[in-house]
């Protein structure tokens, strides 16, 4: 996929403007009550009724630079699924960057062996992502969890080890459900090497969530947070989540049924194979503090000059590092035929020139240059 903004027949340089993604950042602490009327969190789906979602205004401080406060939050696969959730301030969908991090804690009172039920957080679409994330016995095909970016730890999927990985559900797609447009990593802790074969409990923990728009690829981290707020980074051997698939990666992800996220939430989800007597997870969390911030999308190159030198044609135009840029021509801009010049060229916070070889000998030809995106 590519984004363009400017088309140049030779000689002149036509801007087509894209509004950027606008910066936005948040952080919630829990310093204040987060409920609202009185603060920006409140239920999506669901509600409190099982007093799952407990604010503490009087938690210590976990680490160096803590606030006082913490939401507690009590996860029982039997109940119904709730839902806590505050807007982000921006609607971003899978060609966007942004950063999700999480600290806190966890503890297990129950996962039993061969149950598939996660401690769960993330971003999800406020009107458009449902509640049923297993599906329900007998119908298995009704889940609706869409428009979902994931955090995701069950502490016992199989018989063998625990399961860590991020996760990201898509649009709807005609006639499927949630699992039908979905990307996780196949992979187990215990499956480790060198790293760590499960997450630390009764400690304060950090995940990290960085999603690039540009590779697709979702990266999850985890550390440790010290007494005095330094990190201890934790091997857990996961690799990055890429939507279009890959090693360790399952993914039936279509890219032309995007997610659209718009809300930041914390899952307490109802496991639709267990009963109350039986449930598939009973743990307990506590958030000291969350962050989230989106990447501003790279500016498109503000201007495209043409200079004929001999036989070809040279284009020029402002780069920023870290992206890459693609050249077409077309010779007929009613039939939209456009042909790439060059494509994968490195941005260098400078100008950067491209040749058409052979370009000025055609009697019209339009150029144009565009971010390059996968």
């Amino acid at each position: 996929m590519f984004r363009f903004t400017f088309v140049a027949a030779l000689g002149l340089a036509l801007a087509l403007a894209r509004p950027a993604v606008a910066f936005v950042s948040l952080t919630e602490n829990f310093s204040s009550n987060p409920f609202a009327p009185a603060g920006n969190w409140s239920f999506g789906v669901g509600n409190n009724s099982n007093t799952q979602f407990v604010w503490n205004a009087s938690t210590p401080p976990a680490y160096t630079g803590d606030a006082t406060g913490a939401l507690n939050v009590h996860l029982n696969s039997s109940l119904p699924t709730a839902r806590l959730q505050r807007p982000l301030g921006v609607t971003l969908t899978d060609t966007n960057n942004f950063t999700l991090t999480a600290r806190f804690g966890f503890t297990i009172t129950s996962a039993p062996e061969g149950q598939n039920m996660q401690i769960a957080f993330g971003l999800v679409n406020s009107t458009l992502t449902g509640s049923n994330r297993t599906g329900t016995a007998g119908i298995y095909n009704d889940d609706d969890t869409f428009h979902t970016v994931e955090f995701d730890y069950f502490p016992n999927d199989n018989p063998w080890s625990p399961t860590l990985t991020p996760a990201v559900f898509g649009a709807q797609e005609p006639g499927l459900d949630a699992f039908g447009n979905f990307a996780w990593i196949s992979f187990d802790l215990g499956a480790n090497i060198n790293g760590v074969t499960n997450l630390p409990q009764n400690v304060t923990l950090q995940a990290t969530l960085v999603y690039s728009g540009a590779t697709k690829t979702l990266t999850l981290t985890m550390s440790q947070v010290n007494s005095n707020g330094t990190l201890t980074l934790l091997d857990t051997e996961l690799p990055p989540l890429n939507l279009l698939g890959g090693q360790d990666v399952y993914s039936t992800y279509d890219t032309t049924f995007p997610f659209v996220v718009d809300t930041l939430a914390i899952m307490a989800y109802q496991d639709g194979y267990t009963t109350t007597n039986d449930p598939s997870l009973v743990a307990d969390l506590q958030f000291q503090q969350l962050d989230f911030t989106t990447s501003a999308s790279p500016p498109l190159p503000s201007y495209v000059t043409i200079n004929i030198v001999s036989t070809n044609v040279v284009l020029a135009f402002p780069t920023v590092s870290n992206n890459l840029y693609v050249v077409q021509s077309t010779t007929d801009l009613v039939s939209d035929a456009w042909s790439t010049i060059a494509s994968n060229i490195p941005g260098t916070d400078g100008v950067v020139t491209n040749m058409d070889v052979g370009g000025a000998k055609v009697s019209r030809r339009f150029y144009r240059v565009g971010l390059q995106q996968n």
